[in-house]
């Protein structure tokens, strides 16, 4: 859930549409094979819209406090109040088409310390204000905040179908133009300056060693690992003979969720919708092949991992060339965190290799589909849109 942030933007927009669009391309050719459908409605469009292991990250108490306690804490349960949220949406003090005023709203209610989880450098936040719900974030993005740059964006979150548009969108860098003063304590931890106080914002850092409870396959290449705003934490893989990535659940630290059985070798987390196949050849480990289609289109928590990449080791795991492989025509185009660098508007490529569904029927048929083609890793990275191939012109006899 990036889209809001002003550099994830339009990125954000174009992968969604994508990867919805190849969900319904999908159906279509079930359908013209003679497969039946459940009926569901695919959205015409999408529009656009964040507790680890002790030992990757501090423990910060989310309240401030007069003093902090001698020695570090658990999470701890997080308790919200019917009170509190119904007396934000009353309230109308503050301008939410201001951009300047609801940062400087939000960065005065911060603690004055903050561990960020997701991989990317989100710290996201919910906003209950004159009638709406704004999802927002502000971002220490990895290459802008060595020079300063703090992201920051809110968007009106679409909590149901009558949310339409134009719906509210702000978004801004600030700089020390603005009085925001950024520096650099340690490799992950960063000082932000603003209105008279200091917020010490503590980076996730996570483990990229190799795959411990698993091992890879013949033509497998492990790039890194990644923690996402679901609480979920992931592997990404790249398979070097075909050129294609795959997502795989990284079960070496708690899953904040129960995967639930809805066939053989299918798990759905209950609450995050997503869809796992069970890998019996390679130790039962767990590849992602679908996200939820309501949670694509909505941009919340769990839209998938694709934009948790783990920016902060971008020099060890070569990212773009990975990329690259996937796509010879990138070549020369994106940077070593694979935004791209001939576009005038801030774009990322996206590393979605998924499925989207709608319905458990949708998501089966899927499945079953993947599970009788003979690489059913490389099925998931197209969607179920595998290409189809072009004859070569044959070359004219005398």
């Amino acid at each position: 859930m990036s889209s809001a942030d002003p550099i994830s933007l339009p990125w954000r927009t174009f992968k969604l549409t994508t990867v919805i669009a190849a969900a319904a391309v999908f159906m279509a050719l079930l359908v013209a094979c003679g497969q039946s459908t459940d009926g569901s409605a695919q959205p015409a469009s999408v529009a656009a819209p964040e507790v680890p292991p002790a030992s990757t990250a501090p423990s910060v108490s989310t309240e401030k406090t007069a003093e902090k306690t001698s020695e570090p804490t658990g999470p701890e349960p997080y308790l919200v109040f019917n009170q509190r949220w119904l007396e934000g949406l009353r309230s109308t003090d503050l301008d939410v088409t201001n951009v300047d005023e609801v940062f400087s709203f939000i960065f005065s209610k911060l603690p004055d310390e903050v561990v960020v989880y997701p991989t990317e450098n989100y710290y996201y936040y919910k906003l209950y204000v004159d009638g709406k719900q704004l999802w927002g974030n502000i971002r220490l993005a990895a290459g802008r905040r060595e020079r300063g740059v703090l992201s920051f964006a809110y968007f009106e979150f679409r909590e149901s179908p009558y949310v339409t548009e134009p719906r509210l969108v702000r978004n801004k860098f600030f700089t020390d133009a603005d009085g925001v003063r950024i520096e650099e304590l340690d490799k992950f931890t960063f000082k932000v300056r603003f209105d008279g106080r200091d917020v010490i914002f503590n980076l996730n850092q996570i483990s990229q060693e190799p795959p411990a409870l698993f091992e890879l396959g013949e033509n497998e290449e492990y790039i890194e690992k990644t923690y996402d705003e679901s609480g979920y934490n992931f592997i990404l893989l790249f398979n070097k003979s075909r050129n294609y990535f795959n997502w795989v659940l990284n079960e070496e630290v708690p899953v904040p969720d129960e995967l639930m059985p809805i066939g053989e070798d299918l798990l759905i987390g209950r609450r995050s919708g997503f869809a796992f196949w069970v890998d019996r050849a390679h130790n039962n480990r767990k590849m992602l092949v679908a996200i939820r289609g309501q949670d694509a289109t909505r941009n919340d928590y769990y839209d998938g991992p694709f934009d948790q990449l783990a920016d902060n080791y971008v020099d060890e795991t070569n990212l773009a060339s990975y990329v690259i492989r996937a796509s010879p025509s990138l070549e020369g185009r994106i940077d070593k965190w694979g935004y791209f660098t001939d576009s005038e508007r801030p774009s990322r490529v996206s590393i979605s290799p998924y499925y989207v569904y709608f319905t458990d029927d949708t998501l089966r048929l899927f499945v079953d589909q993947m599970k009788k083609y003979p690489d059913p890793y490389y099925f998931v990275s197209r969607k179920g849109v595998i290409p189809t191939p072009v004859p070569s012109t044959a070359t004219p006899t005398n």
